[in-house]
């Protein structure tokens, strides 16, 4: 069994205090103050930056890959090609994707939505940190990557 160690109050805040001041403008991550405050995974448009480990290539549509989640707990988007729709349900760090449907729009060789509906299919967890919100597979996997972006 671990042992639990007690750090006063005044000190657990100090090295807090610490490690947010190294983290503010850091070099290493190339991020300023305002992308440490992490956007709300509802109700805020990611749009699709990398999946399978690859740059999102553009495409010739009007919008963006993205995804869309809403507070009553459903999802949707835009593949590249198709709109898709579903529900999702997060508890802690873990993330599930349910019932997810899409229209049958005719793309061809579009490997994006492909690669996409696959990361969905195997998401199990999330990561959310500033303004980058990372689906991640059972073991501990990226399997796509979004970011916050202001809805055009």
């Amino acid at each position: 069994m671990r042992g639990v160690v007690s750090v006063p109050g005044h000190v657990a805040t100090l090295f807090a205090l610490l490690f947010l001041a190294g983290c503010v403008g850091s070099p290493a991550t190339g991020r300023s103050a305002d992308d440490i405050v992490a956007m709300p995974l509802t109700n805020t448009y990611w749009q699709l930056l990398s999946i399978a480990g690859e740059p999102v290539s553009e495409t010739n549509a009007d919008q963006k890959p993205h995804i869309l989640f809403l507070d009553d707990g459903r999802v949707s988007g835009f593949s590249g090609c198709n709109q898709y729709m579903g529900d999702y349900q997060v508890t802690g760090e873990n993330l599930l994707f349910d019932s997810m449907s899409s229209t049958r729009r005719a793309c061809p060789d579009n490997q994006t939505e492909q690669l996409l509906f696959a990361a969905l299919a195997k998401t199990v967890g999330v990561n959310l940190e500033g303004i980058e919100l990372r689906l991640l597979g059972e073991a501990g996997e990226e399997l796509a990557v979004f970011e916050a972006s202001r809805m055009k």
